[in-house]
């Protein structure tokens, strides 16, 4: 695969950016879209959620009545699993259409890395402000960025903080922020986690963003990581930064996402190195690295998650998106967004790949380029629920050259596969012959099938 290309896929969600990373160059290309601004209103369709902890208590009385008011409550129920989904398929939108598709990748690392769910906060006005959280802070201060997704309303409510208090310590926030947001397992004793909580302790629910009830903090001294004090939870987060793997623990995560299943130790060192250098600011930690890495023309060392595979799938054949299917087709995939299958996020890697997903991929493409009825009336029954447009697709390929077979096989296998081999090059040669006639009838359908053998390929799901 051609170097930009492969950089549009480490980069955001497609080959669709290619062109743009060829025009500009990396660095400019890099610059453009990390100074962007990103900012995201908020959308019509959680506009009933309740906002505030006053109509946050009305809703729950009215769950108390629930026999009174049952009708009422089977509505919100439905409103709330509708929502869920209309959020999934604006995430993606956003994902989709945004001119800064780096800027996205790198939120939903974020909430990747920081995991709060719609089913497990089920507020969505909180997983609004939690997003936006992500998107204000990701080019920030690493630092402020834990502080301010800690003191978040979705995170509280997800690892149930706000039934942490004196005398009654639930340990869930302060263990997650330790072992999943900042240190990594065995960097920490359990009397860190048992102090971390402590720190928590009536840290709650706020008008905007979480707040510490006096009535219910503990006003103990804390010992963390040899340093005492009463400390609420920004004390802890300050000496956490002070400790050895913080940076590494990142760094490592960040190469995962955008380039290597298996980073190297020298890499997670070197950039782990270059976040501490920079006082954990992430701009300079991104540009740098981003840099570098898209420097290295080699690919192959990373699994196409499914978002990368659907993204890359619909651009090349220029379809219409259907978000809600595309929604529908990432919770089949293990890639459900915004609702992981639990607070250590998608595992990633190997993971993307099984049996079952690669069979499921594979189906997804046939049926965008040839139909499957049976398939279709599958869809449309399952997404019935959730008032989803009508499933149309007619896929088209643009190809810049099409003086005949080996020109069009050699753009495609450059913009699409890292690597082609000796057997894939006879098979292919086979699908389009050497005589082929670009100006035939069906010219464009044995392109499709070209197509169709390719995005089936294993190759096809390498970065």
């Amino acid at each position: 695969m051609e170097i930009n290309y492969l950089n549009a896929l480490r980069l955001g969600f497609s080959t669709k950016e290619g062109e743009n990373i060829k025009k500009m160059g990396i660095a400019s290309y890099l610059n453009s879209q990390l100074q962007a601004k990103n900012p995201l209103a908020e959308p019509d369709f959680i506009s009933k959620s309740p906002k505030n902890i006053s109509e946050l208590k009305e809703l729950r009385e009215l769950k108390k009545n629930s026999e009174k008011e049952g009708k009422e409550l089977e509505k919100l129920a439905k409103d709330f699993i509708k929502n869920n989904f209309e959020w999934k398929a604006f995430i993606l939108q956003r994902c989709y259409e945004t001119n800064y598709p780096l800027r996205e990748k790198i939120n939903l690392f974020f909430q990747n890395h920081f995991v709060a769910t719609m089913q497990g906060v089920k507020v969505p006005y909180w997983i609004f402000q939690y997003y936006n959280t992500i998107n204000t802070f990701a080019l920030g201060n690493y630092k402020t960025l834990v502080k301010e997704i800690v003191y978040s309303n979705a995170m509280i409510k997800y690892l149930d903080n706000q039934k942490n208090r004196e005398g009654k310590i639930n340990e869930n926030l302060g263990r997650e922020l330790l072992e999943l947001f900042t240190l990594g397992e065995g960097n920490y004793t359990e009397n860190d986690i048992k102090n971390t909580a402590l720190a928590l302790a009536g840290l709650t629910f706020g008008e905007e963003k979480g707040q510490y009830r006096p009535f219910f903090k503990d006003n103990s001294t804390k010992t963390v990581f040899g340093k005492s004090g009463n400390f609420i939870i920004d004390d802890v987060i300050d000496i956490i930064f002070e400790q050895k793997n913080t940076p590494y623990f990142l760094a490592e995560k960040v190469l995962k996402w955008f380039f290597y299943d298996n980073p190297s130790q020298e890499l997670i060192v070197k950039y782990g190195d270059l976040l501490k250098a920079n006082q954990f600011e992430l701009l300079p930690f991104f540009t740098q690295l981003f840099t570098e890495e898209c420097a290295k023309s080699k690919g192959g060392n990373q699994i196409k998650n499914s978002l990368v595979f659907l993204f890359q799938v619909f651009k090349d054949l220029n379809l219409t998106p259907n978000y809600k299917l595309m929604a529908f087709f990432l919770k089949q995939q293990a890639m459900d967004i915004y609702d992981q299958p639990n607070v250590k996020g998608w595992k990633g890697g190997q993971n993307w790949l099984t049996s079952q997903s690669y069979a499921d991929r594979q189906q997804l493409v046939t049926f965008l380029i040839s139909g499957n009825e049976r398939y279709e009336k599958m869809l449309n029954k399952r997404l019935e629920q959730f008032d989803i447009e009508p499933i149309n697709f007619t896929p088209s390929l643009l190809i810049a050259n099409k003086t005949n077979a080996q020109a069009i096989l050699e753009e495609m296998t450059q913009r699409m596969i890292f690597e082609t081999n000796e057997e894939m090059q006879t098979e292919l040669s086979q699908l389009l012959k050497y005589d082929f006639d670009p100006k035939a009838e069906n010219a464009d359908k044995s392109i499709l099938r070209v197509y169709q053998y390719i995005a089936h390929s294993p190759e096809f799901q390498i970065i």
